[in-house]
């Protein structure tokens, strides 16, 4: 018993030892979203904002986590947690609607940018999809919804623009 109790006590005390306990300072990738917090709205084509559009965008437990929700224009709300990982060098997704959906995306990023992916099937249809949150020059964002049957070739479902209200 004496023996259990020690080999125990060894295997716990390595599990706490593998958990990452230093702090954590934002460089590199893991500061790609600063821009992020805030309240962001539809920018429409006539440069007004669309209310019915809305981000909702704080700080998390971290400088590189952020919590989201959304509004969208037909009238679906959601949060997400978007937030950077340090063990693997990346940013995560995580999303739930109020119609009961709970998706976690992948990410990669592509040139300069961070997207998040995730497969869908809808109608027989399988296909990959990515979204974009890409700061634009003038302080707007680009949101942009792509879809692929062989990640090379992409096309275009949607794209947004949003601005800080």
């Amino acid at each position: 018993m004496k023996d259990f109790a020690i080999l125990f006590i060894l295997l716990f005390s390595n599990c706490l030892s593998a958990q990452d306990t230093k702090p954590f300072t934002p460089e590199g990738d893991a500061k790609y979203f600063d821009f992020w917090a805030g309240t962001w709205y539809e920018l429409k084509p006539d440069n007004t904002l669309d209310s019915n559009v809305c981000f909702r965008i704080t700080r998390g437990v971290h400088p590189s986590c952020f919590i989201e929700e959304w509004q969208l224009g037909n009238g679906m709300k959601s949060i997400a947690i978007r937030s950077w990982d340090k063990t693997n060098n990346k940013w995560g997704f995580v999303w739930v609607s109020d119609n009961g959906l709970y998706q976690v995306w992948d990410t990669r990023k592509v040139d300069d940018n961070w997207y998040i992916y995730k497969e869908f099937t809808i109608n027989n249809d399988t296909y990959l999809s990515r979204q974009g949150f890409i700061p634009q020059a003038d302080g707007t964002v680009l949101r942009t919804s792509e879809k692929s049957y062989d990640e090379k070739k992409w096309e275009i479902r949607f794209q947004q623009r949003l601005k800080k209200g």
